[in-house]
C-alpha cells in the first residue's frame, strides 16, 4: 500500500499542502476536489491508482492543510492554485486531470484555458452551475456586501462519532474504514475531545459575480484532450439545476467525450465506490493524448 506524502507549494499568497502517491517517475494523475473537500480524502481512490502512476491532489487554498488567505476566495484563484501544481516539480508533461464537483468545475476551466498540458479531462459531477440571471444581479451584489459584516463559521463536532455521522449522511455507502480517514482529513482535533474543520468558514461567503454558463462552455469547448464525464447513479446533483440536465448539456461541448455512471454511487464516489472511481481515472488515462 503506497503512502500519501506531503510536499508545500508557496505561492505569492499561499502555501499549499499537496498530497503524493506512486514513484515520481510514473505519468501523472492530478486529482482535485470539491467544496468543503481536501486532496488527502482521495487516499483510497489513489492507493488503487499508485501502482502505475505519480498521483497528486493539492488542498486548494483555504481547504485542508493549505493556508487561509487574508483577502477571501475568489473562483478563480482555484485556478492558480491547480497551474502552480503543474509548474511545480511534482508533475511532468501533460497530465490525466481529474476533477469532483467543484474540482471539476475548475478542471473543466483549465483544461480549455491550458489544452497543451492536459492529455485526458476526466470529471466527476464536475458539469458547470446553473446559468445565472442577469435581473439578480442587484439583490445579488446586496447580499454580498451585507456578508461582509458576518463572521461566518462553523459548529463543532461533540466528538469523533458525531463527525463520522456527519460524513456518513454525506457519503451513507462508504466504508467505515474511508470515513475514518477522511474525518482525520477534514478535521482537527480539539483539547475537549471535539473536533473542528479545517476549511476556512469563510468559503460560506458566495460571490457577487453571476455566474454565466456560456463563458464556462467557451472553456469546454477549448479543449483538445479527451475527456470522461461520470455520474453516480444515486446522486441529486440533477436537482440543483432548474430545467437543464448538466450532464447532456456539458457533453455536448466536448470534441472526444465519453460518459459513464457508477452504481450504487451518490455525489461523494470517490469515498463510496473509490475502486470504480480509480478504474474509470485508469480508463481516461489510458486514452489520453500524445
Amino acid at each position: 500500500m503506497s503512502a500519501a506524502t506531503r510536499a508545500t507549494l508557496r505561492t505569492p499568497d499561499c502555501e499549499l499542502a499537496v498530497w503524493c502517491w506512486g514513484s515520481d517517475a510514473a505519468p501523472a494523475v492530478v486529482l482535485v476536489h470539491g467544496w468543503a473537500d481536501c486532496g488527502a480524502s482521495f487516499g483510497a481512490v489513489a492507493r488503487e491508482l499508485a501502482r502505475d502512476f505519480r498521483v497528486v491532489a493539492p488542498d486548494l487554498r483555504g481547504y485542508g492543510d493549505s493556508s487561509w488567505v487574508a483577502n477571501g476566495y475568489w473562483f478563480p484563484d482555484y485556478l492558480r492554485d491547480l497551474e502552480a501544481v503543474l509548474d511545480s516539480t511534482l508533475v511532468r508533461g501533460p497530465v490525466t486531470l481529474v476533477g469532483h464537483s467543484m474540482g471539476g468545475n475548475v478542471c473543466g476551466l483549465y483544461a480549455g484555458i491550458r489544452p497543451a498540458r492536459i492529455a485526458s479531462l476526466a470529471l466527476f459531477e464536475g458539469f458547470g452551475m446553473p446559468d445565472s440571471r442577469p435581473d439578480d444581479a442587484p439583490t445579488r451584489y446586496a447580499a454580498w456586501l451585507e456578508q461582509q459584516a458576518e463572521a461566518p463559521g462553523f459548529r463543532d463536532f461533540a466528538d469523533e462519532a458525531a463527525l463520522l455521522a456527519h460524513l456518513q449522511k454525506l457519503a451513507p455507502r462508504a466504508d467505515a474504514g474511508v470515513l475514518a480517514e477522511v474525518a482525520h482529513c477534514w478535521a482537527r482535533p480539539l483539547g475537549d475531545g471535539g473536533w473542528r474543520l479545517k476549511m476556512d468558514p469563510r468559503h460560506k461567503h458566495y460571490h457577487p459575480v453571476l455566474y454565466r454558463r456560456e463563458e464556462a462552455a467557451a472553456c469546454w469547448r477549448a479543449t483538445r484532450a479527451p475527456v470522461l464525464l461520470v455520474a453516480g447513479a444515486a446522486s441529486d446533483f440533477r436537482t440543483r439545476f432548474r430545467s437543464l440536465d448538466p450532464l447532456e448539456d456539458v457533453a455536448r461541448h466536448y470534441h472526444d467525450v465519453r460518459v459513464e455512471t457508477i452504481p450504487d454511487a451518490g455525489h461523494m464516489m470517490h469515498w463510496e465506490q473509490p475502486a470504480a472511481v480509480a478504474t474509470l481515472v485508469r480508463a481516461a488515462a489510458a486514452r489520453a493524448t500524445g
